[in-house]
């Protein structure tokens, strides 16, 4: 999991200099958070983010690069991977939405998406989320530009769904002068999921309370059984049904 919280190197992909490229938010947003690891945005046209040049050639990349963050369109996120791949890459948050969140959309955009990635033995986050926010590292995924005000260092770990989620709860602790440790937006979850972070969080040195707002669960009787052994308190919010607290 390290990779995913604290990593040394990150590549962005899908960055560009133009005012409404989101991909530029994801490395303001790890640069105002004060992540001191090394940072490479890809992008297809040349030109500077953040004082940093646009890597245009993705062979340009140095190996083994710890997390990569993807924000290109759907039917570019397979081949992405497997630039990923080609370099070592085995940790992704892929932002890029267009999923199976649009019913009315064909899905083999989708299963390209976990073939490559299971080609190459990649583990991600997503797709169609904002990723990981680690106040610890300074790890700031989000695609939109975030208030870093909004989340000062304290004992919450929060995992949902909504990135929109995620930002109303930042802003809503903090207004109670609450700070986190993580934040969590698994997104459609086609890889990891809230039960792989939950066990993560659980051992988690830096997590003292572990909240979760989620419109689906996939496991439900696994995650109640985990939240029931977890030596912290944890609180679940289901849109759909009532809250649990469970210590």
């Amino acid at each position: 999991m390290r990779p995913f919280f604290s990593p040394s190197s990150i590549v962005v992909f899908g960055v560009g200099s133009q005012p409404r490229n989101l991909a530029k938010n994801i490395v303001s947003n790890c640069l105002s958070m004060g992540f001191e690891g090394k940072i490479f945005p890809v992008g297809k046209s040349p030109g500077t983010v953040c004082g940093m040049d646009i890597l245009t050639d993705p062979k340009a990349l140095p190996e083994n690069i710890d997390l990569a963050v993807i924000l290109v369109p759907a039917e570019r996120v397979a081949e992405t991977l497997n630039i990923c791949g080609s370099k070592g890459i085995r940790h992704a948050i892929i932002s890029t939405g267009g999923y199976r969140e649009f019913k009315e959309r064909n899905n083999s955009a989708e299963n390209d998406l976990l073939k490559t990635a299971r080609q190459h033995k990649i583990r991600f986050v997503g797709p169609n989320c904002i990723g990981i926010i680690n106040t610890g590292s300074g790890l700031c995924t989000p695609f939109n530009p975030i208030n870093t005000k909004n989340f000062k260092k304290g004992p919450v770990s929060l995992i949902v769904q909504s990135g929109g989620v995620a930002n109303q709860a930042a802003h809503y602790f903090s207004e109670e002068h609450i700070g986190f440790a993580k934040v969590i937006s698994v997104g459609n979850k086609l890889d990891m999921d809230e039960i792989d972070f939950m066990e993560y969080l659980q051992g988690d040195r830096d997590t003292e309370q572990i909240h979760l707002y989620l419109e689906s669960i996939d496991d439900g009787r696994k995650l109640m059984r985990m939240a029931k052994r977890s030596t912290k308190p944890v609180v679940l919010l289901n849109p759909s049904s009532p809250i649990f607290f469970v210590k």
